[in-house]
């Protein structure tokens, strides 16, 4: 995880549950149109990130790539953050949140493997912790958050993302890097699975 996931809620909704938080959302962009089943990296995705008392929705690019020779880095391991003074820094500095409503994962059943959406049955939207990176060109890229898999999830893949509620994302967005690191734990409240048709 996370290779491929989903954002189904319209742009209208995040500002509405966001403001139901009493966070004010300003859009960085001006064309909502962008895919919402599916999005694999490489792809734009909507981004959640705070600065100067301002929240801020955006469109960036999902993988971070640190030079023209450098894999594409779409997830970031929790552990690597811990232990790496760069990624520590991203932390620190550069957080962000992506909106979803669903993942994927692929289970291997028999010889084939299946993918699986997975959601939370009582969350329209979670959110995603991730890092942002600012290439020389001043282009974003953004890297999600991953840790160890809850018990759900470790029968079907040995990573999962960081999942927040809403009030838990803001919290992220705000709060010192010590206390979001301890934050960035499996998951432990209610997760479904069903069949993908993608």
């Amino acid at each position: 995880m996370c290779g491929r996931f989903e954002t189904k809620p319209s742009v209208q909704t995040l500002i509405k549950k966001l403001k139901e938080c009493n966070v004010e959302l300003q859009l960085e962009f001006e064309d909502e149109k962008n895919k919402s089943v599916n999005i694999a990296p490489t792809e734009k995705i909507f981004l959640i990130s705070y600065s100067n008392d301002i929240y801020k929705l955006s469109l960036t690019n999902w993988g971070i790539k640190l030079n023209s020779d450098s894999p594409l880095i779409f997830n970031s391991r929790i552990e690597t953050i811990l232990e790496k003074r760069f990624w520590q820094n991203l932390f620190d500095k550069n957080r962000a949140l992506v909106p979803m409503s669903a993942f994927y994962e692929w289970k291997k059943e028999g010889t084939k493997k299946i993918p699986y959406r997975i959601y939370l049955p009582d969350e329209e939207i979670f959110f995603v912790p991730a890092l942002n990176y600012t290439d020389k060109n001043n282009n974003i890229f953004t890297s999600l958050i991953t840790t160890t898999p809850n018990n759900f999830i470790k029968p079907i893949h040995h990573r999962m993302p960081v999942i927040f509620n809403i009030k838990e994302g803001i919290k992220y967005l705000t709060d010192d890097k010590e206390l979001n690191l301890s934050r960035c734990k499996p998951y432990d409240g209610k997760m479904d699975m069903e069949r993908a048709y993608i």
